[in-house]
């Protein structure tokens, strides 16, 4: 199975990056995930086998599950130089408390041959993926001027959850396999 661990964004956060990233839609060939899709990413754990997802469902229910008060950050692109492949949104805010559950669940999915992310964590909300580098360059200079209608409110993470990613031809549709709702300290 086709796993992830994220943390779930409120819905005004989805729809507004929704809204942000509306006059973009029809201008570049991007497959763009659906607003109730928008999440961040803290392990993506990949195919795993049920005593591993059955590991990382115990883990998700089982979180110090305090709550983590984050900021949208500019709209920009992975890879940062060259062709753009992914646009996504910043975030900022307790980052350290994100790092901490991404190295947690990373030690948790170990066990179960999901190697730790070689590449720097940065936390973003991915909003699409590219399909074609038709019109990268302005699609960049687009998203810097989109940032800027971005809201500097800070919101918290409503729930930490264990994902099921199934592809589909129209996209990836997820499914809820454990939830943790983030609560404030007693």
């Amino acid at each position: 199975m086709r796993c992830f661990v994220a943390f779930d964004l409120p819905r005004p956060v989805r729809n507004h990056l929704a809204k942000v990233t509306s006059p973009l839609r029809d201008r570049y060939d991007i497959r763009w995930v659906p607003p109730e899709q928008l999440h961040l990413t803290v392990l993506f754990a990949g195919a795993l086998e049920q005593r591993g997802v059955d590991a990382l469902a115990a883990a998700v229910e089982s979180y110090d599950a305090s709550p983590i008060t984050l900021s949208l950050q500019p709209l920009g692109v992975f890879p940062p130089k060259g062709i753009p492949r992914v646009v996504w949104s910043g975030l900022t805010g307790d980052v350290d408390a994100v790092r901490a559950a991404k190295e947690a669940f990373e030690v948790t999915a170990a066990p179960f041959d999901v190697p730790p992310e070689k590449r720097a964590f940065q936390p973003h909300v991915t909003l699409g993926r590219v399909k074609s580098p038709f019109g990268a360059l302005a699609l960049i200079d687009e998203l810097a001027e989109r940032s800027r209608e971005l809201k500097d409110k800070p919101f918290r993470a409503t729930d930490l959850t264990l994902y099921a990613s199934r592809l589909t031809p129209r996209g990836p549709r997820y499914e809820v396999l454990a939830r943790r709702a983030l609560e404030a300290p007693a």
